[in-house]
């Protein structure tokens, strides 16, 4: 069984505060119908429970904050959100069971309980880290199912990756954390972009959601997510490599990922070309919803089950990837400063990007190839460059790493321990300290059903 985590930034007191009420709350029942049992995992926005119910159903029972189930927006938020998994109507989806107000004031919700473990931690319990090609592709299957019907009624997750797909004991897997998921018709009201969006997790963010464009972002930024879960399962490393998670971004918005096969040089090509047109970084250049991305894997797994597997499939030495952990991939929010006034921001496409890059490479190499062959013996010094050229970018916004606060001001929903803030082009850069993982405490081994997403982070 899995271990849940318990995420936190820095201890305050207000985190003491919120574990000892989580740890009294052990053997009380709430409106006389769930008896709460152990803590599986608290997070900076709620408290995740095993629980009873009266007639003997256990669940998960994931408990809104004190403090901010006193805001009438937090809870009809925490409440509304809690039932997009319900209205995906797939088995694939964590279930809600429940809702109520406990006796204190706080906010509930009761998910189904799961057991057995994340992809992610499957995969780094084997000895090289990685799945292998077919039960890769197996477990893609059932993904592409779930997904296919959340896309059917409007709803995009936006935060699939292995940590986010749990492999029950018997074997089916459910999509959790649709905590950051949008309906079609929420991600297009002009409320959802004057208060922010959350965004996802930087490793696995397809390049429209990294720029935040979010009238871009639809299934076809899922499925750039589910090629690049394929991609670290099955190589063991991320589809972009970068020391800070500021510079992962830049490279999620602006580089194409390169092919699967340069890592992985013995993947079949039949499995390679799943991977590689999921992360296309043109949305039209990928496939154009979940059921023709299923057909596709599901033809690769008939070639796999025909041919078998490759021996000792192993990736080659890359600098272009890095290994998952190696950046913290925790789920971030991207927004202006707040005191910024709320216009959208301009970012240089990466086709501009590329050609103003190259010719600035070519007039400062035409400069040192002119300064060695018709420099020497010149008295005079040669002509500089006009300053507009030496000092043309392509830039797409300065960004600085933040510690989510525990309130929720106007601007700014909190999904985690960390966050990503976009900042007025024209202003100077802050510093930018490098992004560090938030502790982990680990919890009972049950995995909740109840995905911690925007709220349980």
């Amino acid at each position: 069984m899995q271990t849940l985590p318990v995420l936190h930034d820095a201890p305050t007191e207000l985190d003491d505060a919120v574990t000892r009420r989580a740890q009294a709350r052990i053997g009380t029942v709430l409106r006389s119908k769930w008896r709460i049992d152990r803590v599986l995992g608290i997070g900076g926005m709620a408290t995740v429970y095993e629980g009873t119910h009266r007639n003997g159903k256990r669940g998960a029972i994931k408990m809104l904050h004190l403090e901010l189930s006193v805001d009438p927006e937090a809870r009809a938020r925490f409440l509304r959100e809690g039932y997009v998994a319900n209205n995906v109507g797939h088995p694939g989806a964590v279930s809600v069971l429940d809702d109520d107000v406990a006796e204190d004031g706080s906010v509930f919700v009761v998910m189904e309980l799961l057991e057995g473990k994340t992809v992610e931690a499957l995969a780094a319990q084997r000895p090289t880290a990685r799945l292998g090609i077919t039960e890769s592709f197996r477990l893609a299957d059932q993904l592409l199912d779930t997904l296919a019907a959340a896309h059917d009624k409007g709803i995009v997750h936006r935060d699939l990756k292995p940590e986010n797909m749990f492999l029950t004991k018997d074997g089916a897997l459910k999509v959790l954390d649709f905590g950051i998921a949008r309906m079609r018709e929420v991600q297009s009201s002009a409320k959802m972009t004057k208060t922010g969006n959350a965004m996802g997790t930087p490793a696995f963010m397809p390049p429209e959601q990294a720029l935040g464009e979010w009238n871009r972002v639809d299934a076809r930024s899922d499925l750039w997510a589910v090629g690049a879960s394929l991609f670290t399962l099955m190589t063991g490393r991320h589809v972009h490599d970068a020391p800070t998670l500021n510079q992962l971004l830049l490279k999620a918005m602006t580089q194409p990922p390169q092919p699967i096969r340069v890592i992985l040089p013995g993947l079949p090509a039949e499995a390679a070309e799943v991977v590689d047109k999921a992360l296309a970084f043109d949305m039209n250049a990928r496939y154009q919803d979940a059921r023709s991305m299923q057909a596709a894997v599901r033809k690769a797994l008939a070639w796999l089950d025909k041919h078998g597997e490759p021996q000792n499939l192993a990736p080659v030495a890359s600098p272009g990837t890095t290994s998952p952990g190696a950046v913290d991939s925790h789920m971030v929010t991207l927004r202006r400063d707040p005191s910024a006034p709320m216009l959208t921001p301009t970012y240089a496409t990466p086709a501009r990007g590329l050609m103003i890059g190259g010719a600035i490479g070519t007039l400062v190499l035409g400069g040192v190839l002119a300064l060695v062959v018709f420099g020497r013996g010149s008295a005079e010094e040669p002509t500089p460059l006009p300053a507009s050229s030496a000092t043309a970018t392509a830039t797409a916004g300065s960004a600085r790493v933040e510690a989510a606060a525990p309130s929720t001001p106007p601007s700014v929903l909190p999904v985690g321990p960390a966050r990503v803030v976009n900042e007025d082009a024209g202003a100077p850069p802050p510093p930018v300290p490098p992004a560090t993982a938030s502790a982990t405490k680990k919890g009972p081994s049950v995995k909740s059903g109840a995905d911690f997403g925007e709220w349980g982070k």
